[in-house]
């Protein structure tokens, strides 16, 4: 499985696809590495030499450039359709991220980085979570966002064991708010801080 942002949708897709030749020879290398091994490939030669890339696409070339392009311009980096990446990234995506991070205020009309764009480069997050965040100081919610942006930033909270998918299920639909999944985010943890950070709550 692997991440690719999507352009045109605006989304991060997890998709399954083959690996690389470079991936399969380093797989191959694996074994046997510490004691006697050997690898078993369950694809055929042909499918290795006609359907695998002989190298990974770059993560540049498959993902959101808005947080990437942000720091670009904090370091003063403006002209990005000429700068000399190593590998360069699809021109459409480009010009998606800038959409993105003019739509958010942290660009002008001239692709220069406001005020604002310089306040949310300064947080190691994506660049919309950086706008919710600065946002909810005036808002006067930012107890809330940072509870919100923490749990957006990590892996899924919801355990959900195969053997116990029925229960684990029913006990997330106690959670559920129709207001989105924010919502019901912190509606989570504020059940786990009201029952004082318990471990056995979780």
């Amino acid at each position: 499985k692997q991440k690719v942002y999507n352009s045109k949708s605006g989304i991060d897709q997890l998709l399954v696809t083959p690996i690389s030749q470079a991936q399969a020879k380093q797989r191959a290398g694996r074994a046997g590495r510490t004691g006697p091994g050997k690898c078993f490939r369950l694809y055929t030669e042909r499918a290795f030499r006609e359907e695998m890339l002989s190298t990974n696409v770059p993560e540049i070339q498959r993902t959101n450039l808005a947080s990437t392009i942000l720091a670009l311009k904090a370091m003063g980096i403006n002209d990005l359709l000429n700068f000399d990446f190593m590998d360069p990234p699809p021109e459409q995506t480009l010009i998606t991220a800038l959409e993105q991070l003019y739509t958010l205020g942290a660009l002008d009309d001239e692709g220069l980085l406001t005020r604002h764009g310089r306040r949310m480069a300064e947080f190691p997050l994506e660049p919309q979570l950086s706008k919710m965040l600065i946002q909810s100081v005036h808002l006067g919610c930012s107890d809330e966002i940072l509870t919100v942006v923490s749990l957006l930033s990590v892996q899924n909270i919801f355990y959900r064991p195969k053997e116990k998918q029925a229960i684990a299920d029913q006990k997330k639909s106690k959670f559920h708010q129709p207001e989105g999944d924010h919502i019901t985010l912190l509606t989570v943890y504020n059940a786990w801080k009201n029952s004082k950070f318990s471990n056995p709550w979780c």
